[in-house]
């Protein structure tokens, strides 16, 4: 049975699981919730722990996908009851026995092996939408704690989308619809429409069924980080440290370029990555942002 929660009701915001992002997103809950930044630390370090209590249905909703973000794990309660239905990403945390994980998945889900196997390598995992919460937590409980994977959740009435084209090339009529929208995009990310909700990405997707458009949640979205180029000379001490990141060979930071970028960063959250990009920046590192698995074959729909 769903049920659905009033703008009035008084809810309570609780952190699940918290993660290596957790000092970045301190934040965010500062400023939703006016708490000192040292409060709002500590709330986000350890869980289960409850975040916030009496927020509106909104403020509550909005501030859970803002965590989400961050690949922090958290829920809304209130008056007995769990926010109606979720989504749900499943994605390799580490590729190794991706066969045997494929097939615990094919146990809990009863979906194809192939369709698996497909959605893990693509953008944003696999995606299941609109379950139950109690079917969250059995999948929680038997997949959570398997080492190769990560489940994400997030609420699609507050879920913010993000929508990319594999080729980056938007048409005259794209263009249009977009503009008509007034959806931006994001050069950064390579996204072509930003900050989308539900209505808006499923009316884009069916509108273009051909133009290969990929709209994913914000939550489940993660990025590679790539190294384009240096700033200056590449150091003894720079050279170590990027050989230290990438396993690679210090020589191999003497040429860089655009056309042969070198990954340093796998799988980051999207606000993740742009802090890392940014702090990269500051000691003279240029690096690319790029969806993981883009270019893979991925199910572009929006149920």
């Amino acid at each position: 049975m769903t049920t659905e929660l009033s703008s009035s009701a008084r809810l309570r915001l609780v952190l699940v699981s918290t993660g290596p992002s957790a000092a970045l997103a301190a934040a965010t809950l500062q400023q939703h919730l006016n708490l000192p930044e040292r409060v709002a630390l500590e709330r986000l370090s350890s869980a289960p722990s409850v975040l916030a209590e009496g927020l509106d249905a909104d403020t509550a909703r909005r501030l859970a996908n803002l965590l989400r973000s961050f690949g922090l794990r958290v829920r809304v309660d209130g008056d007995g009851v769990t926010s109606d239905l979720v989504d749900l990403s499943i994605q390799l945390a580490m590729p190794l026995r991706v066969q045997r994980t494929v097939r615990q998945i094919v146990v809990e889900t009863g979906l194809d092996a192939g369709e698996i196997g497909a959605a893990l390598a693509g953008p944003g995992g696999l995606v299941l939408t609109g379950l139950p919460r109690d079917e969250v937590s059995r999948l929680q409980q038997s997949l959570g704690r398997m080492n190769s994977l990560t489940l994400i959740e997030s609420d699609p009435a507050s879920a913010v989308y993000d929508v990319y084209l594999p080729d980056g090339t938007v048409n005259e009529a794209l263009s249009e619809r977009l503009r008509m929208m007034g959806a931006e995009g994001d050069p950064i990310t390579g996204a072509v429409a930003t900050g989308l909700d539900r209505a808006l990405c499923r009316h884009l997707v069916q509108r273009f069924p051909d133009a290969g458009l990929i709209a994913i949640d914000r939550a489940f979205q993660r990025f590679d980080l790539y190294l384009t180029r240096v700033t200056g000379w590449v150091t003894r001490d720079l050279a170590d440290f990027l050989a230290a990141r990438t396993g690679l060979p210090r020589s191999r930071f003497e040429v860089l370029s655009q056309g042969t970028p070198l990954r340093i960063e796998l799988g980051l959250t999207h606000a993740a990555a742009r802090q890392f990009r940014a702090d990269y920046a500051t000691i003279g590192l240029h690096t690319l942002m790029v969806l993981s698995g883009l270019g893979e074959d991925s199910d572009n729909s929006i149920a």
